[in-house]
């Protein structure tokens, strides 16, 4: 994964912290994230490990005066993938991390959050932490799956065999904050260390010698449920002081007899503390979650359901979920008369102060309550969705998506862990961006970053039916597939691409995955997890989508002739700086067969949403909005926008050409960028300046796919006349 490390974002550290630092360290899929969030709540953010494209989520445990950070999910502290060397480098402290010691103190605690339905898988990982002689304390989650397999699981008797305290705890209960906060505070001031295992400078995880906490006295020793001392077998304290300063580089530079002990003495100690658990009860021959998979991973049935499931996301979302975006978005942004909201609001109060500057009239409504309008037109949809996804991961069937896509996304050089990711994008491409944090790879997480985009959003249908009704009223429904399969294309094609350029080194070993239990989500839980997200999007994106709704609003407002005055509302479209833009923009576009600078006008509004084209279009043709029919809705009744489109394209590509400019068309809207909500949202992830690349691209591949099909389509039907 080296060869990743040249093109990820950087990001700058945090201010120096004074409080203690504590990280949470498990496997993936044991809860490890559900017990952060509930012990932050919404004191927390989302930082990229310096260097990388791994999230680190921090946050401020209020009750302890603590900052926590959630670190990756992992099964090793072996860094065999970035997300692996992230939470290695950070329990060392390395230099640029969230725990450099010269910046942060280094690592006070860590809590190794263990499955407890799958105890001793979780022992290994465990094991590796102890050999970095850090303060530990143990959380166990899944108890409740322990007992269903008829397992009981001793919290005592286990922290007397490892010589840490150990409790059990179900993040998705309110009352585990309050019960993991006592018992954090306790490990915290008696900073406890694994029993069993040296402490051992070449570990990886190992602090640096500024981050190290003093070695307890020589004769610490632990003690067995019975009370007998074991020295011997039990040392606590740091073995040597020679090579104290090597970091986790060191553990990592080969196999050595140095390693091979490491190894010895880890798989020794596993094997030790499984004994002393005695044995366990014999699994029943089908569990709960056995019997639902015998469905769910069929391979029939499981996909069928899956794509049922997400149909029954996109008609939440694209159909059900429409006339509430419209409500939020008239809330802000509706002029209707009696209608209550901040547009109407702001005229009425303009109004009763006097102040009649019709620029500022304007800008207030036609600028900001607009722009507000945009952003919140998106909260509704982006909960659904995010609903929709936590319910998914919380209950545990995310893992099986993996599962069933495996196959199919293999052969573009991916797992099936993207597939939920990608085809959420035929919904929406915002929040199928967001579910990508999910990716346990950095790698495979900027990929499908950069070929979300080209996933078919729902809001470019209305565009396509459009323009297919009026060019190819016969053939229209096979336009608009032929728009979906360009889309899977792009995205295949996208995907070979950029893993040719972004994931070398990444490994396309088979896809290894430990299915957990099926859970029932925590209503609350679901709650805070939603409206933290959907905050998340509103903070970052939504300043964005502002800023540039105001910046379309400006080149509207201005005119070009000394005929209007700055934001005049007789000036037609045509006399303002947006029109001059668009007609500058005609040459760009004259060989594809669109250059009219309706059409770019109109692509240029579409920058900021695609919803917002046909809209475009009938304005810039100065054309009432009921004098273009229901071209907005998908409907048959298009009004005077068949002639009008007709006549623009017959003149721009030519008579018999039309249908194959507008085709051109179709095709450049699909592959350039969605929307600036999907913008905001990929400059979260991945940073504005890889972003900005992105955007670049996406455009100049819009741009020649439509210049080559109108060209070659054009010397085609030429040869044949």
């Amino acid at each position: 994964m080296r060869g990743i490390s040249a093109v990820v974002r950087h990001t700058a550290p945090e201010a120096p912290v004074s409080q203690p630092t504590i990280a949470l360290v498990g496997n993936p899929n044991v809860g490890k994230s559900t017990l952060f969030n509930a012990i932050t709540g919404s004191h927390q953010k989302t930082v990229n490990a310096p260097g990388t494209t791994v999230e680190v989520q921090s946050g401020n445990w209020a009750a302890l005066g603590a900052r926590v950070l959630d670190l990756p999910g992992t099964y090793s502290l072996i860094p065999a993938s970035p997300d692996e060397k992230v939470v290695s480098d950070h329990l060392a402290g390395a230099p640029g991390t969230l725990t450099d010691p010269q910046r942060f103190g280094g690592v006070d605690l860590v809590i190794a959050v263990l499955d407890g339905g799958s105890l001793t898988r979780s022992l290994y990982l465990l094991g590796q932490i102890g050999q970095t002689g850090l303060p530990v304390a143990v959380v166990i989650t899944m108890a409740d799956v322990a007992r269903a397999a008829g397992r009981t699981l001793d919290p005592v008797a286990l922290s007397a065999t490892l010589g840490v305290p150990v409790m059990l705890a179900d993040p998705r209960e309110r009352a585990a904050a309050t019960a993991v906060a006592s018992f954090a505070q306790a490990a915290l001031e008696a900073r406890p260390r694994l029993c069993g295992l040296n402490a051992d400078p070449l570990a990886p995880g190992f602090p640096l010698r500024s981050a190290l906490p003093l070695a307890p006295d020589a004769g610490t020793t632990c003690t067995d449920s019975a009370g007998c001392a074991r020295s011997s077998a039990c040392s606590c304290s740091h073995s040597a002081t020679a090579g104290l300063e090597l970091g986790t580089d060191a553990a990592t530079s080969g196999s050595n007899p140095a390693d091979l002990a490491r190894a010895d003495a880890l798989f020794a100690w596993v094997e030790q503390v499984e004994a002393s658990l005695g044995e366990p009860m014999p699994e029943p021959a089908d569990t709960a979650s056995d019997k639902v998979d015998h469905v769910l991973l069929n391979p029939v049935v499981g996909p069928v359901l899956f794509l049922a499931i997400m149909w029954l996301a996109f008609k939440l979302a694209g159909e059900w979920i429409g006339p509430l975006q419209d409500a939020f978005d008239a809330a802000f942004s509706s002029t209707e008369p009696g209608a209550i909201s901040l547009a109407n609001g702001i005229g009425w109060l303009l109004g009763a102060t006097g102040i009649t500057a019709t620029w500022l009239n304007s800008f207030l409504i036609g600028g900001l309550a607009v722009g507000l309008g945009v952003v919140a037109s998106f909260v509704p949809l982006i909960a659904v969705i995010f609903v929709v996804i936590s319910l998914l991961e919380d209950t545990g069937y995310m893992a099986r998506v993996a599962f069933l896509g495996d196959r199919l996304m293999r052969k573009i050089g991916l797992d099936g862990r993207v597939i939920l990711p990608l085809i959420m994008g035929f919904g929406c491409n915002v929040p199928s961006l967001s579910a990508t944090r999910a990716l346990p790879s950095s790698a495979q997480r900027l990929i499908t970053v950069l070929i979300t985009p080209y996933t078919s959003c729902a809001a470019r249908l209305t565009i396509y039916l459009m323009v297919a009704k009026i060019f190819f009223p016969a053939h229209a429904g096979t336009v608009v597939f032929s728009m979906y399969v360009a889309s899977m294309l792009a995205v295949v094609l996208g995907a070979a691409v950029l893993k040719r350029f972004l994931g070398r080194g990444y490994s396309a070993s088979p896809l290894m995955l430990i299915l957990p239990a099926y859970q029932v989500p925590r209503a609350w839980l679901l709650v805070k997890s939603v409206a933290s997200r959907t905050w998340g999007f509103v903070r970052s994106a939504g300043k964005i989508i502002v800023v540039m709704t105001l910046g379309v609003w400006l080149l509207s407002s201005v005119p070009t002739s000394s005929q209007y005055s700055f934001a005049d509302p007789e000036m037609p479209m045509s006399d303002s700086a947006y029109g001059r833009v668009a007609m500058a923009l005609e040459p760009v576009f004259a060989p594809a067969g669109f250059g009219d600078w309706h059409m770019t006008g109109a692509l240029m509004t579409g920058f900021v949403a695609k919803e917002t084209v046909v809209s475009s279009i009938v304005t810039s043709y100065n054309m009432d909005p009921s004098a273009a029919g229901d071209a907005e809705s998908n409907g048959d009744d298009l009004g005077a926008l068949p002639e009008l489109l007709t006549t623009t394209f017959t003149t721009t590509a030519g008579e018999g050409y039309q249908g194959l400019a507008a085709y051109a068309f179709l095709l450049f809207v699909l592959l350039y960028t969605p929307c600036l909500a999907t913008v905001a949202e990929q400059v979260r992830l991945i940073g504005g300046k890889r972003t900005a690349i992105a955007v670049v691209v996406q455009l100049v591949v819009a741009w020649v796919i439509a210049v080559g099909v109108f060209q070659i389509g054009s010397a085609v039907i030429g040869a044949m006349q």
